[in-house]
């Protein structure tokens, strides 16, 4: 089954985002991390009243070289700022020129669309700038693991 249809090089354009960062983290903890993560930017988004604007997502940076440990930062898109609370933080996302896929199917098989993307990085001479999303377009409890959609984006 191909999980990824084409990759292309876009001009990312920037959203605001309600965010929590964790540092360090490996792959096997990431996992346990999200949920609550995202639990707490949707209550708090919630509490202020304001709307998601877009597909959660998931940052990685500072990532070790064999990618068993990197800083992430969990963040939901908003319409509006609010204010800082705790470990709730207003974000960013990436702007700027970067190479993307839509990956179909389980979160297990995103690694083969992160290598076409690392290879075709690769051969087209871009230099990544370590900094890696992935956008959840669909929700896991809603449609069936075959169904899943993930945008990665690769900062260039």
């Amino acid at each position: 089954m191909k999980t990824v249809d084409f990759i292309e090089v876009t001009n990312e354009k920037p959203e605001i985002a309600v965010a929590i960062k964790v540092k360090a983290i490996s792959m096997e903890k990431l996992f346990e991390a999200m949920d609550g993560a995202y639990t707490k930017i949707m209550e708090y988004i919630a509490e202020q009243g304001k709307q998601i604007s877009g597909a959660p997502y998931l940052c990685y940076s500072n990532c070790n070289e064999d990618f068993s440990q990197f800083d992430v930062e969990f963040g939901m898109p908003v319409s509006e700022t609010v204010v800082n609370k705790d470990e709730i933080f207003m974000s960013q996302t990436y702007e700027g020129k970067a190479i993307t896929a839509t990956h179909k199917g389980s979160y297990s098989t995103l690694e083969t669309t992160y290598i076409a993307l690392m290879d075709y990085a690769k051969e087209n001479s871009l230099e990544l700038k370590g900094v890696y999303y992935d956008y959840y377009l669909n929700n896991p409890a809603e449609v069936p693991e075959s169904e899943l959609l993930t945008r990665l984006v690769f900062a260039i």
